[in-house]
């Protein structure tokens, strides 16, 4: 039986082929970065941030003028910022390496919002995480298996478009016993998870399309902010916690954990609960991205979408 060709005039069992040689390389050289130590992989880091910061001028321009604008920040000092925040972005991506290795008790020096902890650690409803492109997000599957290791946790995620770099990825995320949801399917994985009293966590803080959003004020101007936190916190009735692991020196962390909002204590049109709900991890990020402008995702185009009436305009 021939082989069924591809758009691309190519096989698909000369693509799966590529992606058997493809793995295993791909999981040998995240075992190499999961030995290197924080110095080593800061350095790593480093050296990615100045080629990108040369090589992608519209990135580096972009988080510049954004910076300058959401922040109110002469160019002087937003550029030191950008630059910075590039840095810790790479550094953010690298740390994936080391997520089978954090420890809450050894890596976090200070807990900024204690009474949040104790709220959390004494919750009894289902739970939903938002965090955001802040500090050592990748390393937050960790700091959920230490500090209730009772609850089912699940982290949704946006897969990558490569196969085996998607399942090595998933394979860091959840190698402290999280399991990790392709977004496109976390309405059905989640929600009964949820209903168990399990925990979830997501990203709150990425550009989404019209279809998908709300629009609200968010630092300076207005964005689209994901409805999908929300939404899955109002079908189960969850308490939200915000949620940020922000890097505190070479080998520390500060932990942030705002007081939850109760979903099943609002009243109104679902839209409208939706809404507040949106409105409330929406501004707990940009509460703690003024305190830590520099370990934010400025390169990201945040205000890309705009409302309808406003047209495509914006950084």
């Amino acid at each position: 039986m021939p082989e069924a060709a591809s758009e691309n005039g190519q096989s698909d069992l000369n693509g799966a082929d590529t992606q058997m040689i493809v793995y295993p390389f791909l999981r040998r050289l995240a075992r190499c970065l999961g030995r290197l130590g924080p110095g080593a992989l800061r350095r790593l880091a480093r050296i990615m941030a100045s080629l990108a910061w040369r090589l992608l001028p519209a990135r580096r321009e972009a988080a510049v003028a954004a910076v300058e604008k959401h922040l109110r920040q002469p160019r002087k000092e937003a550029l030191a910022i950008a630059r910075r925040s590039f840095e810790e972005n790479f550094l953010s991506f690298l740390e994936i390496f080391h997520a089978a290795h954090f420890s809450t008790a050894l890596s976090v020096s200070r807990i900024i919002t204690p009474e949040g902890l104790a709220l959390l650690q004494a919750e009894t409803a289902p739970i939903v995480v938002t965090t955001a492109h802040l500090g050592s997000w990748e390393l937050m599957p960790g700091l959920a298996a230490d500090l209730l290791p009772d609850r089912q946790g699940m982290v949704v995620v946006r897969v990558q478009k490569n196969p085996a770099l998607n399942l090595v990825m998933a394979e860091l995320r959840g190698s402290r016993g999280m399991r990790v949801v392709d977004h496109r399917q976390a309405s059905n994985v989640v929600v009964p998870s949820l209903r168990r009293k399990g925990l979830v966590a997501l990203l709150a803080d990425h550009n989404t399309s019209r279809r998908e959003a709300v629009f609200l004020p968010f630092l300076e101007d207005t964005a689209a902010v994901t409805l999908g936190p929300a939404l899955l916190a109002l079908r189960t009735k969850a308490a939200v916690f915000p949620v940020f692991l922000v890097r505190d020196g070479a080998e520390k962390h500060l932990l942030y954990i705002a007081n939850p909002l109760h979903t099943a204590r609002l009243t109104g049109t679902l839209p409208e609960r939706a809404r507040a709900v949106a409105r409330f991890y929406t501004d707990a990020v940009a509460e703690v991205v003024k305190k830590h402008p520099e370990q934010w995702f400025w390169m990201h185009k945040r205000w890309k979408t705009r409302a309808k009436e406003e047209g495509k305009t914006g950084s």
